[in-house]
């Protein structure tokens, strides 16, 4: 036995830790880790593993390292000596972390060329949470704790000279779960590149920045600038970004969990976001750009999240479920040549590696599915990261546990796993230090066919260069390889190479802009608006661009660069880009111009109207009337001029476009000022053929105070000759845009029909009327359930209603199971003694105590044991679902979207089922927290903030989606408490309980429960 392995066998077999003695102030002793996994799970052995891996013909899978070498491996990087630095988290407990352990940054090497590692060093240990690691020719930059940290090592002893230097800090760590900041990646651009989570925000600056001039940062992709210290925002969006790559070509990817695990990133771009977390924090991007996959990795059209982990279905077959970790786009030596520049990821539920191909589409890409490259069929089995090596052989880390981001059965500290997978007979390297390899020698490796060296070679002359400024004899040979190379891609490495080195002008990159190469052209653009200062010669040129260029993705670019252009600059671009037609299809296209006019609609709205006046494609019309009418109260003239055009254009298209874009700016507004030539457009459009323009018409009609429009949509409201459609539709259109208050006499009339009575009920809760409450209140048992669940909130959302729902309740009108936990918690907001009393004799007390909450679940967890839950009803246990739950979560595909789907959660552990019911405001995600909204009219309402403007607020409640008038709202009240209210379990009985938990638990949907008294009619 070799020496290394008896002091392994020494570590496992004595001893939770070891001491490794360093000089100076960073003597590491490893603290003890401890599992809280249960014993009873063991896992499969790395070599057991390893065998039971299939791969494509010709691979072959080793273990680099396993336990006890290393231990929960979240991130490695790759040194330029070829050593691993792996980013070990010990810290992560339960879906936040832990203090009491420490994590540390590790160095594992194989110094005899073997393929395993024989060496292992200690080089940094102190609480974390440490999330990433990346390296350079002297230090280490890593993620940890809230913080961009640098550790200079000069000397290369792998021992830290000295206190870390904290480059960044704000980075929030301590309320956001499993959605982190992470991810270090050294850009083509010579930034470092780095993901963010969506459940908090993070308020980051280095350590002299003042709040006031930190740069705030969402979900989505962010970077870093080494020597200017710059910190930005690249792309905002999706869920939990956990790995990014670039292609040959430099065409950034990255990939995510939940709502999509394919994303090709454009700077500037703005994503679609998990449901439940809200629009963009711009409330003016209005729509958002999509993934770039045209496939998931499991059967969402079924909604079934958990039975991707059956690898023998469906979602086996689709490729394993929706959760991915890493994200490598092959740009290795030693694999086969179809491999290139396709991304590799791992899959956490499917405990596989899924491989998707990049093909060029439209103005970008789209991933297409391929098999899955590597299946584990392990269930410990966790891959987090996968990076290629300077042998061309892939590095696969897996963090070996039975859990993931929902897990709250434990960690199973103690293991951790890094794969190794080549193809064929792999030539190992000369044992090799890329920092010993003169300029000239570093500039020969930008041909190298493996880009693993590539990449090193260029940041290694980037830091000689930002440290000596003189990059002479390297830029004439960098020129050569740009002016000679037959291949695109060297021509690029020897550009990022030269922009990295500051070797390149303005004036250069300008003359670029011409070349035959569109990714040539791309980066050129990239790199003329990187420090917002583009020269008026390179404006001109990329307006000619924009008119000229037949290329989708350049075009795309183009529209990347305007939110880099100063107001007056871009306009001239988007036209050109908007007459190009090649992209009027082209969704995410057309949302990048957007974006790229949006800063400068209402700061150039002389030149934003002279836009849309020749604009072509129907999404950009709508925006820009839309964001032109958000201040119809300040610039009236705005709207004036907007109606002008539709009185102007023949075109009845054109003309729906800007109405949309207006009306979707009024949403919700009760009463805006009618532009003065509204009466005009009204009589040109009178003899329209477009029942949808009529019906536009008719709807700002509304809003602006039209009493002819208004008159005639009561009459129709009320007039039992007319098609039930017609009925429903204008009193939709009155309710939606009016605070008349002769409506109310319409509303009295409307609540006796079975159809309108939704409507009614909600329009009822506008006005003070308590006698036709009380009527509806003992008519409740003959209302469909539609009609009883809107009666029910509208009476909850006002207390002088509220002594007569509970009046109605005593005597039996209202059954007391109706009254859902959300009416209860609404009728406590009114803090009213009265109201408490009379609800603590109906419904009873709240449990308030975190002990009381601790001692409940206690109870619960005593109660439901295997024996009694697997003889639970679960078809009755969905029917209790669907009155409880349903409204605001989806499971097994069906439901609402307001909370969280909770088909991939952690379902089967009765702790997280039974905390989240018992005690949901314990840890509140961003996006779930509630507010209390106060309106003039009397109304107190519940919900989430979705988006709000100066003018408007869009609030989720339990039950709908409601744009308010902000002149509406007389107070609003943060909570701290989540929309999910307590007390959902108290008024069932223990057989219900068992029912709804069984359920709750369960694997697989039931067949639905027949209408009954509990469902409702």
């Amino acid at each position: 036995m070799r020496f290394h392995d008896q002091l392994r066998f020494l570590i496992c077999l004595f001893t939770c830790y070891s001491i490794l003695s360093l000089p100076g102030d960073f003597c590491v002793a490893e603290s003890p880790i401890r599992n809280t996994q249960d014993p009873k799970d063991i896992a499969t052995s790395p070599e057991q593993t390893v065998k039971n891996m299939t791969v494509p013909e010709g691979f072959k899978v080793t273990v680099f390292a396993s336990e006890p070498d290393v231990h929960q491996p979240i991130g490695f990087e790759i040194d330029d000596r070829g050593r691993l630095w792996v980013a070990e988290c010990f810290s992560y407990e339960r879906g936040t972390f832990d203090d009491q352990y420490e994590d540390r940054i590790v160095i594992l090497e194989d110094t005899d060329g073997d393929g395993k590692m024989d060496q292992r060093k200690i080089f940094w240990q102190g609480p974390g949470p440490l999330t990433s690691v990346t390296v350079g020719s002297s230090g280490v930059w890593a993620l940890c704790r809230g913080e961009l940290r640098y550790y200079e090592d000069k000397n290369h002893d792998d021992v830290p000279d000295g206190k870390p230097q904290v480059l960044l800090e704000g980075w929030n760590y301590k309320t956001i779960r499993h959605n982190i900041v992470s991810g270090l990646t050294w850009g083509p651009d010579g930034w470092l590149y780095g993901r963010h989570g969506i459940t908090d925000s993070s308020l980051v600056g280095t350590p002299e920045t003042v709040p006031a001039d930190r740069t705030l940062i969402h979900c989505g992709i962010w970077r870093y600038h080494p020597v200017s210290h710059k910190i930005e925002e690249v792309s905002s969006g999706t869920t939990n970004p956990w790995g990014f790559d670039y292609d040959e070509y430099g065409q950034m990817f990255f990939t995510n969990n939940v709502n999509g695990h394919l994303w090709h990133m454009i700077p500037g771009s703005h994503y679609i976001r998990m449901s439940g977390h809200g629009s963009d924090p711009n409330p003016y991007v209005y729509e958002l750009m999509t993934k770039c996959a045209d496939h998931d990795h499991w059967d969402s059209s079924s909604g079934k999240w958990t039975d991707s982990r059956d690898t023998s279905g469906v979602h086996g077959k689709l490729g394993g479920g929706h959760s991915h970790c890493g994200g490598m786009i092959y740009l290795g030596d030693s694999w086969p040549q179809k491999y290139r520049n396709s991304l590799f990821l791992c899959n956490t539920h499917g405990h596989r590696v899924n491989n998707d191909a990049l093909e060029r589409e439209g103005s970008g890409y789209v991933g297409t599915h391929r098999p899955d490259f590597l299946l584990t069929g392990s269930d410990w089995f966790r891959g987090t990261e996968l990076k290629y090596g300077p042998d061309g052989s892939v590095y696969l880390t897996d963090w070996a546990d039975l859990g993931e981001c929902h897990d709250h059965d434990g960690v199973h500290r103690t293991s951790g796993r890094i794969y190794k997978i080549s193809y064929g007979d792999v030539a190992q390297p000369e044992k090799l230090d890329l920092n010993q390899l003169s300029d000239s020698e570093l500039v020969g490796l930008q041909l190298h066919p493996n880009d693993w060296y590539v990449r090193h070679a260029r940041r290694i002359l980037m830091e000689r260069a930002a440290v000596a400024g003189n990059g002479s004899q390297p830029k004439a040979e960098l020129l050569n390889i740009y002016n000679t190379s037959q291949e695109v891609s060297r021509r690029l490495r020897a550009m990022w190479t030269l922009y990295c080195t500051n070797q390149v002008n303005d004036a250069w990159l300008t003359e670029q802009l011409n070349d035959p190469s569109e990714h040539v052209r791309i980066w050129a653009i990239r790199y003329l608006v990187d420090d917002d200062k583009v020269s008026a010669q390179a404006v001109k040129k990329l307006s000619q661009l924009a008119r000229t260029d037949s290329s989708g993705l350049v075009r795309l670019y183009l529209a990347s660069a305007m939110q880099s252009l100063s107001p007056q600059h871009c306009w001239e671009i988007a036209a050109a880009l908007d007459q190009n037609h090649q992209d009027t299809e082209d969704r995410n296209f057309t949302l990048m111009l957007w974006y790229g006019i949006e800063p400068a609609v209402m700061s150039e709205s002389e030149s934003a109207l002279k836009f849309l006046g020749r604009a072509t494609r129907p999404l950009v019309r709508q925006l820009v009337a839309r964001r032109l009418t958000e201040d119809i109260d300040q610039h009236p003239e705005y709207v004036v001029q907007l109606i002008q055009q539709a009185i102007e254009t023949k075109d009845s298209a054109k003309q729906q476009d800007l109405l949309a874009g207006i009306q979707a700016a009024l949403q919700g507004r009760l009463k805006a000022q009618a532009p003065e030539n509204w009466q005009a457009f009204k009589q040109a459009t009178s003899k329209t053929d477009s029942k949808e323009l009529q019906n536009q018409i008719t709807e700002l009609s509304v809003v602006f105070g039209d009493g002819q429009t208004m008159d005639a949509l009561k009459q129709i409201a009320v007039d039992s000759e007319q098609s039930m459609k017609s009925r429903y539709q204008a009193l939709e259109t009155l309710l939606n845009s009016s605070q008349d208050k002769d409506l109310l006499s319409i509303i009295q009339k409307s609540v006796y029909t079975t159809e309108l009575q939704p409507l009614a009920f909600r329009g009822l809760s506008r006005f003070h009327d308590p006698q036709t409450i009380q009527r509806m209140l003992g008519r409740y048992r003959s209302i469909k359930h539609e009609g009883r669940q809107v009666l029910l909130d509208t009476v909850c959302s006002r207390k002088e209603y509220a002594l007569l729902l509970l009046t109605a309740i005593d005597k039996k009108q209202v059954p007391q199971e109706d009254i859902s936990a959300f009416h209860v918690r609404q009728l406590r907001n009114f803090q009213d003694k009265d109201v408490v009393e009379k609800l603590n004799q109906v419904w009873g007390q709240a449990r308030e105590t975190p002990e009381k909450k601790r001692a409940q679940i206690e109870k619960y967890k005593i109660l439901l044991t295997a024996e009694r839950l697997g003889k639970a009803d679960r078809i009755h246990g969905r029917a209790l679902y669907e009155k409880t739950c349903a409204k605001c979560h989806r499971l097994f595909g069906t439901g609402g979207q307001i909370g969280p789907d909770l088909t991939g959660a952690n379902r089967a552990n009765m702790d997280y089922l039974l905390e989240n019911m018992v005690d949901p405001s314990a840890l509140i995600p961003k996006g779930y927290e509630m507010v209390v909204v106060a309106l003039t009219d009397g109304r107190v309402l519940n919900g989430n903030v979705v988006r709000k403007t100066d003018k408007q607020l869009s609030l989720q409640t339990q039950n709908e989606l409601l744009v308010l008038d902000r002149q509406q709202i007389d107070e609003m009240t943060a909570s701290k408490l989540s929309l999910m209210p307590e007390g959902q379990l108290d008024q069932l009985s223990e057989e219900q309980l068992a029912d709804l938990i069984a359920y709750l638990a369960g694997n697989t949907q039931v067949k639905p429960p027949v209408a009954s008294a509990t469902t409702g009619p």
